[in-house]
């Protein structure tokens, strides 16, 4: 009988002793290894704080200049008379590929795109972004005695070519089979020179 009176005397102590150590400061907090140390300015009101121009920034990287001279690509693109974006513009070129952009990674020319730039023409180069794919176009604006196959496969790419008036249109890519794969190419080429 007496452990049933003194059981519910037993139950408020012990719950009072969880109350109490419950309150108390920093019952909860992580021990002293855990918690971070103040620094200098929160301990010391009257220590200065560092201004934006005490803070040292790292200098930015010097940017790498532009190659000159002979370290210029020039295979492709081969800057002729006319500049690329006279030859094809950059809406011309996102409806051939929205992937591609202009580059001036140096490689092979296939055909007459060779032809063309070895006869003093504009040779404007394209690139899949993520590929190898290329889109080549050639263009020669006094192309006398220039003589080319209208469609020829060299290297894997299909190279076309067209007359126009005085001037020759050269364009190569691995997309072209034929040179009606091509065909809109160069007719979006030669209404840009006109």
């Amino acid at each position: 009988m007496r452990i049933r009176r003194l059981l519910p005397v037993a139950l408020v102590a012990t719950a009072t002793a969880l109350a109490l150590t419950g309150c108390e400061p920093g019952a909860l907090a992580p021990n002293d290894s855990e918690a971070p140390s103040p620094s200098a300015s929160e301990t010391d009101p009257s220590s200065p704080t560092p201004s934006a121009s005490e803070t040292e920034l790292p200098e930015p990287p010097t940017p790498t200049p532009a190659p000159t001279g002979s370290a210029l690509p020039t295979t492709p693109p081969v800057a002729g008379d006319i500049s690329c974006t006279d030859v094809y513009s950059a809406d011309q070129l996102y409806e051939f590929n929205p992937n591609f952009a202009p580059t001036a990674e140096q490689g092979s020319l296939p055909g007459a795109i060779d032809d063309v730039a070895d006869a003093g023409g504009t040779v404007c180069a394209y690139q899949h972004v993520t590929g190898a794919d290329r889109l080549l176009i050639g263009v020669l604006n006094d192309a006398a005695g220039f003589a080319a196959p209208a469609f020829e496969t060299v290297a894997g790419m299909g190279v076309a070519t067209s007359p126009q008036n005085s001037a020759i249109i050269a364009v190569a890519s691995e997309y072209f089979d034929t040179v009606q794969d091509a065909q809109q190419v160069i007719d979006q080429v030669a209404d840009n020179l006109d």
